[in-house]
């Protein structure tokens, strides 16, 4: 349900708002995140315009419908107009940042795991051990793709855990596998030559990556890196409480079921592919509802 009108009344503490709507008063309840976000803009007689949920709560001395989504809060005066946060602008100008990038490049990490028996004690410090790459132009055209297994330094050999999750014998991954300082020197090149924008889904991969030129005693290259996050863009732009798993959004971006394989190239694929669907639902919103509702 979509409501738009002048706000009445605003309670911070019970974190609500009243709207007048045909010279009836309803009230609507904020989650934390949303309030924290909006309460600047909170007050009696600007313009909002939400979305919200069709069934009723209680919030101290109100009955409220939750707020899902906010579009846009205004002040409206006789002789002037202030547009204080508008969801349609933000979209389109994430839309077209998004749509001007030129080489991108796809990155996925697969990383070290602590053993089974690991409760947490002492350092246990997270490396690169396998990279899944695709590089492409503005157009879509792939100009590279990466895929190894790469030697831990910390580590003589990976745990138990971790070749389970990689569904790998300890044998195969010794054999398959290169030396960090060669895939240093494969990264470092494809930076230069391409110059990309380097996409991945939530910030792990960048912090795992950068730590690893210190472990090795490699030049760090984050001058040379620009990292776009879209995990976070896509729970800032969905309003998300909490974050989707990958193969999950993707799952229901294209409206099928596929399980995770765990594998590098795989998900740097699979992050590509979600990479596109979104920037199709910021012009189309066709998903909006879909992911708020199943991932809220």
């Amino acid at each position: 349900m979509r409501i738009r009108g002048p706000i009445h009344m605003i309670e911070l503490d019970n974190k609500v708002i009243g709207i007048k709507v045909n010279k009836k008063i309803e009230f609507f309840y904020f989650q934390n995140s949303q309030m924290n976000l909006f309460k600047k803009y909170l007050y009696q007689d600007n313009w909002i315009e939400i979305e919200y949920q069709n069934k009723k709560i209680s919030r101290g001395r109100f009955e409220c419908f939750p707020v899902s989504f906010i579009y846009k809060i205004e002040a409206i005066g006789r002789r002037d107009h202030i547009v204080y946060y508008d969801k349609l602008s933000i979209t389109s100008s994430l839309y077209d940042f998004l749509d001007k990038l030129n080489n991108t490049m796809f990155l996925d990490l697969e990383m070290t795991m602590p053993g089974y028996q690991f409760k947490g004690k002492g350092q246990f410090r997270t490396e690169v051990i396998q990279a899944g790459i695709i590089i492409l132009d503005k157009e879509g055209k792939e100009l590279y793709k990466y895929s190894k297994y790469i030697k831990p330094k910390l580590q003589s050999k990976l745990s138990n855990r971790a070749l389970d999750f990689l569904h790998l014998s300890e044998e195969e991954f010794e054999s398959t596998s290169i030396e960090y300082d060669e895939f240093y020197e494969a990264f470092n090149e494809m930076l230069d030559k391409y110059n990309p924008a380097i996409i991945v889904y939530g910030k792990n991969d960048s912090i795992v990556l950068n730590d690893s030129y210190e472990i090795n005693d490699k030049p760090s290259l984050k001058e040379k890196t620009r990292f776009i996050n879209i995990l976070q863009l896509m729970k800032s732009y969905y309003e998300l409480k909490n974050e989707p798993g990958l193969f999950k959004l993707y799952n229901v971006f294209y409206d099928i079921d596929e399980n995770q394989v765990h594998d590098a190239l795989d998900d740097c694929i699979t992050t590509y592919k979600v990479f596109e669907a979104f920037k199709d639902d910021l012009k189309n919103k066709n998903k909006i509802s879909t992911i708020r509702t199943i991932f809220n």
